[in-house]
């Protein structure tokens, strides 16, 4: 026998000592009287539907959520609560923050197998609504008690949670990737499109070049064989189930697009061409939305710019004053162009003081409010920029801002646990190490001292 309060114990306390009868507090919280005796009098009591209780919290003046934690009993009151109750305040205590709420539900119900694809769909719901964090916690539960190991929902949990894991931290969103890996080829072709382009991109920016020539092959060809199903569906007016986040030009493009960007880090340029032309003109797909045409306009620019990278990557100079007055129309492409053409000097050891005076780039080109493309994205090409800039500035002997940008991309690197970047940074500034002035010498060694004690 427990003495703890219940719900309703609370509640009724809350009457009295604020003065309300039935008829007052039904006047006040907006619950018919007799549902309100049926609730607090009844016997059985009535149960309380989650509407109810935010009704009543509200009207005793408490903080959304505040009975929630009581409600749990009320809610999981047998060992087979009624399912529609436990989903409504599921939902609720997402959409309030109440995630310890929503994990003992969860641990009281999880033992009951058919209670998983209930489960799925609250995180689904909550996915869409874009109460990620929340959603969290539902895919693990369906992770975790799954039996059937090639099942759908399985295979998108597992989806979900490397979108979920992506971010700043390169070793966490390897971690992600590895695991999701394992699940890919069992979700459905259109979820299978968005797994490949966030795969691709993800090894990408960890400068994994073999993976990520593999995933954006697989993603284009993968993009050609639905897009023949959809092309067929289309001129035949049938109707085509598309559930991926993007429109389908965009998976196709990015497949040829990714490829061509992991050539030009491993500075295989020859074999460039051939995939900028991929994308260059898609505006033969059938069936564009003005979303895709406008899609389809971005991969143009794209190709443009990208063949300005390959021309200035094999030293041509001369377009460089082109290439700039066509990034200044586009903002967003400024970091990613900007590094292109300090990798460029550096390769073929001319420079470009004119050019970088044009831009401030101290000020953070990455964090713009017009920016199209993800956060991890661009703060990786700052990272890269800063190290070229690093490398610019050494090499004009210009030691002192060459070691300050040093500093800049090791503080990034470290931020971002990008140990590639952190490898190549230390033995650049040791070999510089005796133009650092005093200043700089000290913030070396905090930055150093911060790793050490984090490892």
């Amino acid at each position: 026998m427990t003495n703890e309060p219940t719900i309703r114990s609370i509640i009724e306390q809350e009457l009295e000592r604020r003065g309300y009868s039935l008829s007052s507090f039904a006047s006040r919280s907006g619950i018919n009287r007799g549902t309100l005796s049926a609730i607090l009098n009844g016997n059985p009591p009535k149960p309380i539907a989650i509407r109810q209780l935010d009704l009543m919290t509200e009207a005793l003046e408490q903080p959304e959520g505040h009975f929630y934690p009581l409600y749990v009993n009320e809610c999981v009151d047998s060992d087979q609560p009624n399912r529609r109750r436990v989903k409504a305040f599921l939902l609720r205590c997402a959409e309030v923050g109440q995630t310890e709420c929503i994990q003992e539900v969860l641990d009281r119900i999880v033992e009951n197998l058919s209670y998983i694809p209930m489960i799925f769909e609250i995180g689904e719901e909550l996915y869409e609504k874009g109460l990620r964090e929340e959603s969290r916690l539902f895919y693990n539960v369906v992770i975790e008690s799954e039996k059937y190991q090639h099942s759908e929902r399985l295979a998108i949990s597992h989806y979900r949670l490397f979108r979920l894991s992506l971010g700043d931290d390169a070793e966490a969103n390897l971690i992600a990737a590895t695991r999701f890996e394992l699940y890919l080829y069992r979700l459905p072709e259109d979820y299978q499109l968005d797994g490949l382009l966030h795969l691709a991109n993800a090894y990408l920016t960890l400068q994994k070049w073999v993976q990520t020539e593999i995933y954006s092959d697989e993603l284009r060809n993968l993009a050609k064989m639905v897009y023949k199903n959809y092309e067929r569906a289309y001129l035949q007016g049938k109707a085509f189930q598309f559930r991926a986040e993007r429109n389908l030009v965009v998976y196709y493009g990015q497949g040829y697009v990714l490829k061509g960007i992991a050539l030009q880090f491993q500075r295989r340029y020859e074999e460039i061409p051939e995939y900028i032309a991929g994308y260059a003109d898609l505006s033969w797909f059938v069936g564009l939305n003005e979303s895709g045409k406008e899609e389809v306009e971005k991969f143009k620019l794209f190709a443009k710019l990208n063949t300005y990278n390959l021309k200035v990557l094999l030293g041509d100079q001369s377009i460089i004053p082109e290439y700039i007055e066509s990034v200044k129309k586009h903002p967003p492409e400024i970091l990613p162009s900007l590094r292109v053409i300090v990798e460029a000097s550096n390769i073929h050891n001319f420079f470009i003081d004119d050019i970088l005076e044009q831009f401030n780039i101290d000020t953070g080109l990455y964090d713009r409010a017009d920016n199209y493309y993800r956060l991890e994205v661009s703060k990786d090409r700052y990272l890269r920029l800063f190290y070229h800039l690093s490398v610019y500035y050494l090499r004009k002997k210009e030691f002192e801002e060459g070691i300050s940008k040093i500093l800049i991309t090791l503080k990034i690197a470290i931020s971002l646990k990008n140990y590639n970047y952190f490898m190549k940074l230390i033995p650049l500034f040791e070999r510089y190490r005796s133009f650092a002035t005093e200043g700089q010498l000290k913030e070396y060694e905090t930055l150093l001292e911060g790793v050490i004690k984090d490892a």
